[in-house]
């Protein structure tokens, strides 16, 4: 951050909140932008989110955390500003102010195994929780979604998106060999031999990984960052946040009898029907697979001129790794499915 930047933020939480600041250190972790800030009441975090999120979406979050709070949960605290809100704007967008919370943090793939296990039953606490909140959370896969599907539509916009980069691109060659394999295994994955709508929607995180816990040595300490609460099939929330988490994953493939322990974690809390289990590994291929998230960002800001941040490089990073997850999960999903077929018959143990 350049002096310039760091006064321009200095002068706005000055006035917004009324604080004296001490200092500021940016976060590099994450596609918004973060800071823990130095001030005379102690050490904040303040959030720049990005230009997806809306106010409705973050009031959402504040509420859910509010009603997480009230039920004994340790997760974000906002604090309102003069004007009397939690949610402010900051360079054409929005903004909050969060007491910081002090702990243990993992990157990703690094989280210890015992403190990975502790994660998912915490995970089924917080669905179990937010069954009865008040607020009615959005749909993060609604009907029109599961729906609204062709394969030869996915496969035309991978292909009109390469279109947009420079061949000269220094990423060109290997996004064009990742939209490649995505094409072909959209050709040979049927998505209507599965009955996805069928799934069981939870109240729930919508981010749930190892980026937003704070651990102590032995347990999960705090959860952060419900921006994206939503309600959404369970089972996606499950083996998605396994896969950010998990040490093996780095490498584009999951560990199944280590994710069944996971699982298993979980169930001991709050039950899973057969049903997604058996689909767990075919519905993250799915959303996978459609997805261009990561590519479509970096080829916009290329075609259009405007500077590549490192944020977008990390975005880039992770594309690539999910296109690696895609070639193992359409390799191995069936396997996987027959497993948790049998994990479904099984009581999880204590």
């Amino acid at each position: 951050m350049d002096h310039s930047a760091y006064c321009e933020m200095v002068t706005f939480i000055t006035e917004t909140w009324g604080l004296f600041v001490n200092g500021i250190t940016e976060l590099t972790e994450g596609s918004a932008k973060c800071f823990i800030i130095e001030s005379n009441t102690g050490k904040l975090f303040f959030k720049v989110y990005q230009g997806k999120y809306d106010y409705q979406t973050l009031s959402n979050e504040i509420a859910v955390c509010g009603f997480l709070t009230e039920r004994g949960f340790c997760v974000s605290t906002f604090l309102r500003s003069k004007k009397g809100g939690y949610i402010e704007e900051f360079q054409g967008r929005l903004c909050t102010l969060q007491f910081f919370i002090e702990g243990i943090t993992y990157p990703k793939y690094e989280v210890p195994k015992g403190l990975l296990y502790d994660a998912a039953k915490v995970l089924a606490k917080i669905n179990t929780a937010l069954e009865e909140l008040p607020v009615q959370l959005p749909l993060g896969f609604d009907r029109k979604w599961f729906l609204d599907w062709s394969g030869d539509r996915e496969i035309e916009k991978y292909n009109q998106l390469l279109t947009h980069l420079n061949c000269g691109d220094e990423y060109y060659d290997r996004i064009a060999k990742d939209f490649e394999i995505k094409c072909k295994l959209l050709s040979s994955f049927h998505a209507t031999d599965f009955p996805f709508a069928s799934l069981t929607p939870e109240n729930t995180h919508g981010d749930y990984n190892v980026l937003q816990l704070i651990f102590t040595s032995d347990k999960v300490k705090a959860i952060v960052d419900f921006s994206g609460c939503s309600r959404i099939p369970i089972c996606w929330e499950l083996i998605r946040s396994y896969s950010l988490s998990s040490a093996e994953c780095r490498r584009g493939i999951i560990d199944t009898d280590n994710f069944v322990g996971y699982i298993n974690e979980y169930r001991k809390i709050r039950v899973l029907s057969k049903s997604d289990l058996e689909l767990m590994p075919y519905f993250y291929l799915f959303t996978l697979l459609r997805s261009s998230f990561g590519y479509k960002g970096y080829i916009e800001k290329k075609s259009s001129g405007h500077l590549v941040e490192k944020t977008d490089l990390k975005t880039l990073e992770f594309a690539f790794w999910r296109t690696e997850m895609c070639k193992w999960l359409f390799d191995h999903a069936d396997t996987m499915s027959s497993v948790m077929k049998r994990v479904a018959s099984d009581p999880p143990t204590e």
